[in-house]
């Protein structure tokens, strides 16, 4: 075995050893195992207010019901006949918005959904029945075209609609001619298949939990790779021996990212599985992405955009190994390089950049924290130029290795010269 293939398998045991490695990604486990499984533990009462019955059921039970109905729809256009399906069933239902002023001056709008309830028992639970058919199919279209246009919409203006929430937040975005031209001939199609999508979209939403989850694990259990070595004054020596200074350093660094993608891929997917077992994922893996974001521009399907995060939550991860290394050889401390990494996590996950400042707001919204979630996808803004652009996920795809690779120089430049010189 060549002399890399020794210290790489040494590194890795020196790693695995400390306590905090398996205690950080214990815990990474059960937060995402909670956010998996957790709706199984809530409970509801619900209250006829006509008998006065009070009936006890789960969350999961709930769930599972609105999905039997949902999936009833699965790859049905949303078409004029759909639509006239779910407005005949919601006939006898008005939704108003109501406004309301809070103390602080601040307006509330809220909606606020009344149906007639005939006399008769029997009919009025054949009504709540045939509304319950359609309850899927309705909150989609009121979310597209509001409370007003739903009991009257037909197909053409839905998606009119859908096409100019798309054109509003290009807007917002500050959209270049060029962009816009290239969303033109990329458009997603119509008209759209329905699909029930409770658990694709939670996988999507999950996506940056993980990232978050991930990014304070490697803080945690990579901070004192190097810091460790100059505590105990063993640096020095280390430099001294014939492969400290440059097969050593190649070796922490292969050890580190070998262990931070491992945990990506360990956390992705067992969260994957988590959800497929909770909600099954079924026909809705190819349901269009619009089915859950519905102002996306991206011609994508669900199953493609979780491909595509757990793809950018890999090379985050060893993007973020990389630089927790460069931090430990750098700050020469353990806590100094988990503080950090952990400012820079939060940072990133919380900062905000008005969009009119183009440039520092598509820096900040290209960063992993930004990138690996599903609100990303409403993101149209573009990398190049002349007609050639990438997507924010193509263009993470190339520039987290890039970056990795810049991190991974600069720290071998501060590990040979830096730390030799610093006492």
């Amino acid at each position: 075995m060549s002399q890399l293939g020794i210290l790489y398998q040494y590194e890795m045991k020196k790693i695995l050893k400390k306590k905090m490695t398996w205690i950080s990604f214990c815990g990474v486990v059960l937060v995402m195992a909670f956010c998996c499984f957790g709706v199984l533990l809530n409970r509801y009462v619900l209250t006829d207010a006509q008998t006065g019955e009070s009936v006890c059921y789960s969350a999961y039970e709930r769930a599972m019901d609105r999905q039997a109905r949902g999936e009833k729809f699965n790859g049905r256009l949303i078409d004029d006949i759909l639509l006239r399906e779910m407005q005949v069933a919601y006939a006898d239902v008005q939704t108003q918005e109501q406004e309301r002023v809070t103390d602080n001056a601040t307006i509330n709008v809220s909606a606020v959904t009344t149906a007639e309830v005939p006399d008769d028992p029997a009919e009025a639970e054949r009504l709540s029945q045939q509304r319950r058919q359609y309850e899927a199919i309705y909150n989609y279209v009121r979310g597209v075209v509001g409370n007003e246009e739903v009991h009257t919409v037909d197909a053409a203006a839905f998606y009119r609609a859908r096409q100019q929430m798309i054109r509003d937040y290009e807007q917002a975005l500050c959209l270049t001619e060029g962009e816009q031209e290239y969303w033109r001939r990329h458009e997603a199609q119509t008209p759209c298949v329905y699909y029930w999508d409770m658990g694709v979209s939670m996988m999507l939403v999950s996506s940056r939990t993980m990232l978050a989850l991930t990014a304070l694990m490697i803080g945690m259990v990579f901070s004192g790779v190097f810091a460790d070595e100059h505590i105990r004054k063993t640096d020095q020596l280390v430099l001294c021996s014939r492969h400290g200074r440059g097969m050593l350093y190649l070796a922490k660094l292969l050890a580190s990212m070998t262990l931070a993608a491992a945990a990506a891929l360990l956390v992705g997917g067992a969260t994957l599985l988590s959800f497929g077992v909770v909600y099954g994922y079924g026909e809705s893996w190819n349901a269009p992405l619009q089915i859950y974001l519905e102002s996306s521009p991206f011609a994508l399907t669900m199953g493609q955009g979780i491909v595509i995060l757990l793809v950018l939550l890999l090379l985050a991860t060893v993007l973020h190994s990389v630089l927790a290394l460069v931090l430990s050889c750098w700050t020469r401390s353990g806590v100094a390089s988990m503080s950090l990494m952990m400012v820079y996590t939060l940072g990133t996950l919380f900062a905000n950049v008005p969009e009119r400042l183009r440039l520092l707001s598509q820096c900040l919204y290209l960063s992993p924290a930004k990138a690996v979630c599903a609100s990303a996808f409403y993101d149209a803004r573009l990398v190049g130029g002349a007609g050639h652009y990438l997507t924010f996920w193509q263009t993470g795809m190339l520039l987290y290795p890039l970056l990795a690779l810049g991190l991974a120089l600069l720290g071998g430049l501060i590990y040979r010269r830096w730390q030799i010189s610093g006492r």
